[in-house]
């Protein structure tokens, strides 16, 4: 991961992706899977996942919500409710590193 490239979102801006990296990280730990994310923390996950490779594509009719779901070897991750009811999981690091790997 890049240290000194910067990430910047309408609501915080990060000087390294590792400093956003971090800040996703502690975000997503705060909540179990099924759990919706705090309005405080969707602004600021609004504005990640925009940076998302694929966002286009994933927002498809746009967010209602975001919530955490369940990922694979116990791990969790951050998904957006759409506002048709579709569920679209999406990385937190695809969205910092803006790469597609």
């Amino acid at each position: 991961m890049a240290r000194g490239k910067p990430v910047v979102l309408d609501s915080i801006s990060f000087e390294n992706q590792s400093l956003a990296h971090a800040f996703f990280q502690e975000i997503l730990q705060r909540y179990v899977p099924g759990e919706q994310v705090s309005p405080e923390d969707t602004i600021h996950l609004a504005g990640l996942f925009k940076r998302h490779p694929s966002y286009p594509a994933k927002v498809g009719p746009g967010v209602n919500y975001f919530e955490v779901m369940p990922e694979k070897f116990g791990s969790q991750c951050f998904c957006a409710v759409l506002k048709d009811g579709t569920k679209e999981g999406f990385s937190y690091k695809k969205c910092v590193t803006q790469k597609d790997d």
